[in-house]
């Protein structure tokens, strides 16, 4: 982070003027990417546990890719799509209509640069995403804009090196800092490309992966994992949030049946 910042001063000696605009934008996009979120936007998944559940959903890999590219986006959009109108679904069959939740979402900043380093290469972000849009197509058209956004953020390639620093910091600040920012997350999506091709394990196929995301403060977080032929979906609820997750499974189906449709 420092050779960042020497360089960004480098930068400021050349061209004050769009410097001074520059480290403005930079400014307002750490502010929006660390401003803390006290309560989760869902009236209903309230209630935080140390429990977990677990569920699984498979769906048809080209089906999706095929109603995401319909709708003129990607497998991500469809994915997210789907899940917002489960969740949609789910709020309703409590007779609570909400307007957007607020999602936990990993942001690749793997680029050119980096293309060879080994590990992950990703800062975590969190946004409201839309659940009132009915119409599929626009739901998804409204979160892959939402996650363009985000992934322009001036910050977000100082958010990994920032949280080195504050790992060096009192546990008493971070656990401060760290639990105010996740607090009012309502559910997190991440999605995981998988083995494009059949895999073994002692020359038996690998029918299925279903991956588990932690919670780390969500209701819920939901996890896509593709392989071949199909997508693994794991679900990982908190209980206190989701006493009925028989329910929200069948609404999460519902949610992708609705997007499949535009295949």
């Amino acid at each position: 982070i420092l050779s960042r910042l020497a360089g960004e001063f480098v930068k400021a000696a050349r061209n004050p003027s769009d410097t001074a605009a520059a480290a403005n934008d930079m400014v307002s996009s750490l502010a929006r990417m660390l401003a803390p979120a006290f309560e989760p936007l869902s009236p209903l998944m309230k209630a935080r546990s140390l429990s977990s559940h677990f569920d699984a959903l498979t769906i048809s890999l080209p089906d999706l890719k095929s109603a995401a590219k319909a709708a003129g986006g990607k497998l991500n959009d469809a994915f997210v799509g789907a899940v917002a109108g489960g969740l949609r679904s789910y709020h309703a069959r409590h007779g609570v209509d909400v307007e957007a939740l607020r999602m936990g979402m990993p942001i690749s900043i793997r680029d050119a640069a980096n293309a060879t380093a080994g590990g992950n290469q990703f800062v975590p972000a969190r946004f409201a995403v839309p659940t009132n849009i009915a119409d599929p197509v626009e739901r998804m058209a409204a979160i892959r804009e939402l996650v363009s956004a985000q992934r322009a953020e001036p910050a977000l390639g100082f958010v990994e090196p920032m949280a080195g620093l504050l790992t060096r910091m009192p546990s008493r600040v971070t656990t401060q800092l760290f639990g105010s920012m996740l607090k009012g997350v309502d559910f997190t999506t991440s999605n995981v490309p998988g083995a494009p091709m059949d895999v073994f394990l002692a020359g038996a196929r690998v029918e299925a992966t279903f991956p588990f995301g932690p919670l780390s403060g969500a209701a819920l977080n939901i996890t896509l994992m593709s392989g071949p032929e199909e997508v693994f979906i794991g679900v990982n609820t908190d209980p206190a949030a989701v006493p009925d997750p028989e329910v929200l499974v069948e609404c999460l189906q519902e949610g992708f049946d609705e997007i499949l449709k535009l295949a």
